[in-house]
């Protein structure tokens, strides 16, 4: 039951680039990711009133902390990037986040890649080379600075998943999605609006809906599955779901935005995607296998 919050979570996100792009041509992206924290703040703030004394001073710290790493850092990498690369190229970027996930694991947390994890992330990064490579295809660009910012962002988010979890389990997932939230609100003010190249918005009804989306489907909704989903999961398991979203925001980029890549670039594509679903399955199998033994 914990896996399917996640699973629901990453089908809302795989939508999020392709509704900032609609949100983009209503304001500037820094104040768009402004914009949704501070709608999902408005959303949680009476159940964060209700947490504020219940959590440990203590905790405060890890909690300011995380919430800027999760929440600002994150999304204000990705939704930067997202504003010079196209949604398809982006989600697919994003992919790579499992492939990061059991990496960092390796190197940080003492949890043991196996062979077929690094014969993944080879093609899989190989994919991106040609990803890049691919250049410009016909109704949206592949961007290098525009995927570097989404990588980044997938690093920071892989790194602190397992400080979150344990935060998360000492003070709970109501506690931790609607202070972090209201907290991401707060933090993110002074990068919104000193990295947003026109504080002016050009109001529009479909950028207010892709706005109220992205505030309440992709930054309450969505996040409080996740939180919720974190509480028990395992981080690589919880990791390799990731891998379920650019297949779905690919198809909604190509749908919706009517997004083409190129040849070269579609190849990148089907590695990274393909390099992270046949990891998950692997990781599956081996976790099945020592079950059973």
């Amino acid at each position: 039951m914990l896996l399917l919050y996640q699973m629901l979570a990453i089908v809302i996100w795989s939508s999020s680039f392709v509704a900032a792009k609609y949100a983009y041509e209503m304001l500037d992206a820094a104040l768009m990711v402004q914009a949704r924290f501070v709608i999902a703040a408005l959303i949680v703030l009476p159940t964060c009133r209700r947490h504020l004394g219940k959590i440990p001073k203590n905790q405060w710290k890890n909690l300011i902390f995380l919430s800027f790493i999760n929440y600002v850092l994150v999304l204000m990498l990705q939704f930067m990037g997202v504003k010079y690369t196209s949604a398809a190229s982006a989600t697919t970027i994003v992919g790579l986040e499992p492939i990061l996930m059991v990496l960092l694991g390796h190197f940080f947390f003492g949890d043991k890649a196996k062979w077929w994890d690094w014969l993944c992330g080879t093609i899989a990064f190989m994919g991106v080379g040609l990803l890049v490579w691919g250049g410009h295809g016909e109704g949206g660009s592949v961007d290098l600075f525009g995927c570097v910012l989404v990588l980044l962002a997938g690093l920071f988010f892989c790194a602190a998943y397992r400080p979150t979890q344990k935060l998360i389990a000492e003070i709970g997932a109501p506690a931790y999605t609607s202070v972090s939230l209201v907290l991401a609100a707060i933090l993110c003010v002074p990068f919104s609006l000193g990295l947003a190249e026109n504080l002016s918005v050009n109001w529009q009804a479909k950028g207010v809906f892709s706005l109220l989306y992205l505030g309440v489907g992709c930054s309450w909704f969505a996040y409080w599955l996740w939180n919720k989903g974190m509480s028990g999961a395992q981080a690589n398991v919880s990791g390799l779901l990731i891998a379920l979203e650019p297949v779905f925001g690919v198809i909604l980029a190509m749908l919706l935005l009517g997004e083409r890549l190129s040849l070269v670039s579609g190849v990148g594509m089907v590695l990274i995607i393909g390099a992270t679903l046949s990891m998950a399955i692997l990781h599956q199998r081996g976790t099945k296998s020592a079950s059973e033994k």
